[in-house]
């Protein structure tokens, strides 16, 4: 159990919720499993019923959690309902209940937009934006590697948050309030270069699935560039059609 800062930089609420994220992500609390109540919270991290509430609150209406009557707030999802990877998704072809999953930072700075990215937020060539590239593992093994883009001057903040813990979606949508409105994606074969092989422990040559996407907000403005490549034996994408 790690405890909350009490020195008043961050809220309370926010931590506890963050506290409770990871354990979703983690495996501590499994979909279909309960969450600590309001009072156990109380007793634990030693914050008042209105914080753990509060919470309880956020961590629901982001879809991860719902009470359910004689059981508890039970645990229904280990992915925000506001990403828009419930459009297209990718789903497990080998099981990883036994293994710890977490994201390595393997680069997180600033750089100038080469003319890809700059594109495709609507960015002048070499204007400032935030990196982050991180690897999905599960134990020690290497599952997918993600790189996302934003611009610096729009979420500057980010640089000082840890993501190999921390939800990328759920601390724009908190710190930024960011309304995603839709996102277009490219989906299509590559051979692993060296670079992302050495990164995916795999072979000079190896087939992988890259994807990239662009997410807009309400206002049709483009706000994050995404390239990930995927591990081709391990993942597979379904796409939601509605007709």
């Amino acid at each position: 159990m790690i405890s909350l800062d009490f020195n008043g930089r961050e809220q309370l609420y926010y931590q506890l919720y963050d506290r409770l994220f990871q354990g979703i992500i983690n495996g501590t609390y499994a979909v279909g499993e309960c969450i600590p109540s309001e009072s156990e919270l109380m007793e634990v991290y030693q914050v008042s019923r209105s914080t753990a509430r509060r919470s309880m609150e956020m961590l629901a209406n982001d879809g991860f959690v719902k009470k359910q009557r004689g059981l508890g707030t039970v645990v229904i999802s280990t992915h925000p309902k506001h990403s828009p990877q419930h459009v297209a998704r990718y789903s497990r072809k080998r099981d990883m209940t036994d293994v710890i999953a977490q994201k390595k930072v393997i680069e997180f700075g600033v750089i100038d937009a080469p003319s890809e990215i700059s594109d495709a937020l609507s960015l002048n060539l070499n204007t400032p934006v935030i990196c982050l590239k991180r690897v999905r593992v599960g134990d020690t093994e290497p599952y997918y590697l993600e790189i996302n883009y934003f611009e610096k001057e729009y979420v500057p903040e980010m640089l000082n948050r840890d993501f190999s813990e921390e939800s990328l979606r759920v601390y724009l949508d908190k710190t930024y309030n960011i309304q995603w409105s839709y996102a277009t994606q490219e989906i299509f074969a590559i051979v692993a270069e060296e670079e992302i092989a050495k990164l995916l422990k795999v072979n000079v040559g190896e087939p992988l699935l890259h994807i990239k996407r662009i997410s807009f907000d309400v206002n049709d403005v483009p706000r994050e560039y995404v390239d990930t490549y995927y591990l081709a034996d391990k993942y597979h994408l379904e796409i939601e059609l509605t007709i």
